[in-house]
């Protein structure tokens, strides 16, 4: 049987994670029938919503471990619609793996983690934003930026942040609350605590990639659309 979608970085993630697990992972709901490719139950398989495209930006998605394995885990939408560009590794405190570190030091002058919520050094948010007017200007031809996104809890993904010093040498960008402030506008029936894939969204409509961000939000929208079907139909 031909794969209705090639492996991208966090399918492999994921069974590698699989793999080395001393237990299964147990969720809510994880008795349910799911899609092998969107892990929605499969009455509320929404693949036809995918559609794999490239992105101006590339991302590094670094998980929290008992994030990689949630069927509700938005980060993976951005491996589906920009495969090519995404790649994804487990986090560690202290033993992070060595070709994440490699990848690190080489994209060192194009890379910076996105973390919405943080309170430190605006020092370092104005070297990102230095960066960002570059960007902003670059043309296609040039070296893509590297984002950092680490994919947690809000709770999570602090700790991975403020407790991984082999971090600290990247700067961080925050969206900023005005970026944040456009978007609730858009959608008004939301809370702040927006999911990763919202917040890549914001990222990419804040450095001028409207297009990309409106497809990621659309398609984060029809993912959140099925995890609310499959939550009902669960209670009946």
């Amino acid at each position: 049987m031909t794969r209705l979608f090639p492996k991208h970085a966090v399918d492999q993630l994921r069974e590698d994670s699989q793999a080395k697990a001393m237990r299964p992972f147990l969720a809510r709901g994880s008795n349910a029938k799911r899609c092998v490719y969107c892990l929605m139950a499969k009455f509320a398989c929404f693949c036809d919503h995918r559609q794999a495209q490239n992105s101006a930006l590339q991302f590094i998605l670094l998980y929290h471990r008992d994030e990689i394995h949630k069927p509700t885990n938005s980060g993976r939408l951005i491996a589906d619609l920009f495969p090519n560009q995404t790649q994804a590794f487990m986090w560690s405190r202290t033993e992070p793996e060595q070709a994440l570190l490699n990848l690190l030091n080489e994209r060192k002058e194009s890379c910076t983690i996105l973390f919405p919520n943080t309170e430190t050094a605006q020092q370092q948010e104005r070297k990102v934003r230095d960066q960002l007017d570059i960007l902003r200007t670059k043309k296609e031809t040039d070296k893509p930026h590297t984002f950092v996104i680490l994919d947690g809890t809000w709770k999570q993904a602090s700790k991975m942040f403020h407790q991984s010093e082999w971090l600290k040498h990247i700067p961080h960008f925050e969206i900023n609350q005005t970026a944040q402030r456009s978007f609730l506008v858009r959608h008004s029936q939301h809370g702040m605590q927006f999911a990763t894939a919202e917040v890549t969204a914001m990222l990419l409509d804040s450095l001028g990639h409207p297009q990309q961000s409106e497809n990621l939000l659309s398609y984060y929208q029809a993912f959140n659309q099925a995890c609310l079907n499959s939550r009902k139909r669960g209670n009946e």
